[in-house]
């Protein structure tokens, strides 16, 4: 397995792998959109040339905001999404981040004790934060050292 910097030629096999993960899939212009962006920063964790995961964030006045993660339905529970948070992290840290902050669905136990698990600290609630569902966000944040 390996941990790289997501590029454009990864698009479909990102989009593919996401479908089913989020209530709201983006869409290939997203994708490029993002990958163009020079606050973005995206890695992905392959196998064998198959994404199995990938995670992201902006980088903005010091602060690494996730936008997003995910690991392949088939592949979660294995430890890769500790392994990428933890890359993410370190790339955020060599970027001159000094936190690293995200929201996750509330409902989201797994990825809520994952977070904290890495350090994460729970810092408030963003009600009915996601559109399509209503549920609540709840903040996050990592101190970088």
């Amino acid at each position: 397995m390996i941990i790289r910097t997501m590029t454009a030629e990864d698009i479909i096999a990102v989009r593919n792998m996401e479908q089913g993960l989020f209530a709201e899939d983006w869409s290939e212009h997203i994708w490029q959109q993002e990958l163009s962006n020079e606050i973005s920063n995206y890695l992905l964790l392959e196998e064998a040339g198959t994404v199995l995961a990938f995670a992201g964030y902006w980088l903005v006045a010091g602060e690494a905001q996730v936008t997003r993660v995910a690991t392949s339905k088939e592949h979660q529970r294995r430890g890769l999404g500790a392994q990428l948070m933890s890359a993410l992290v370190e790339r955020a840290h060599q970027q001159q981040a000094f936190v690293v902050s995200l929201e996750v669905r509330e409902s989201n136990r797994a990825a809520r004790e994952l977070y904290r698990k890495l350090g994460f600290r729970e810092q408030g609630i963003r009600p009915n934060y996601y559109r399509a569902t209503h549920e609540n966000a709840v903040l996050m944040d990592l101190v970088v050292e």
